[in-house]
């Protein structure tokens, strides 16, 4: 075998552009694991504290709460590429196997606008809070930049939203 094995590895000889969205995505789900086991680790904590020894840990609610919203906007664009909303068939069942391709795009058109509208009003909020200086009562932790990340968040979201709607060829239902 030859000792530099990254000219037989395929994924290493794919130009950057091609391998930035696995890459975006594998950082996505390392920070959303982290962050998942941080909030689990601080609530076992925090519960422990409550009812062992009667002192919980100051301002858990607080982080938990921050932490669950970085969770939830983290994995929308990781969702969004794998086109795993929650969606209903409702129509989609039951429409005449021609309209299908219309609907699909018609669904991923959708969720780029919804994304976008989420994307720019989250903007918004966060350039409220920041004009406030709004922080979390107890630990005084800013909100801004928690705002501003979701807004950061839903856009990329969008971004994926929009390829996926020129994307071509992808068998799903």
């Amino acid at each position: 075998m030859n000792a530099n094995t990254s000219h037989s590895d395929p994924a290493a000889r794919r130009p950057l552009a091609a391998r930035l969205p696995a890459a975006c995505a594998s950082l996505l789900h390392i920070i959303a694991g982290v962050l998942l086991f941080t909030m689990m680790i601080l609530t076992t904590i925090d519960v422990i504290g409550r009812y062992i020894f009667t002192a919980p840990v100051p301002g858990a609610f607080e982080a938990t709460e921050i932490m669950l919203v970085l969770i939830v906007f983290v994995g929308l664009p990781i969702v969004t590429a794998r086109n795993q909303h929650v969606s209903v068939l409702l129509f989609y069942d039951r429409a005449p196997p021609f309209l299908t391709p219309i609907l699909r795009v018609l669904a991923r058109v959708l969720t780029a606008v919804a994304m976008g509208f989420a994307a720019w009003l989250l903007y918004g909020k966060a350039v409220e809070l920041s004009a406030y200086g709004d922080t979390t009562v107890l630990l005084r932790i800013p909100l801004a930049p928690v705002a501003f990340a979701a807004a950061a968040l839903s856009a990329a979201a969008t971004v994926v939203a929009v390829i996926a709607v020129f994307a071509r060829g992808e068998a799903e239902a």
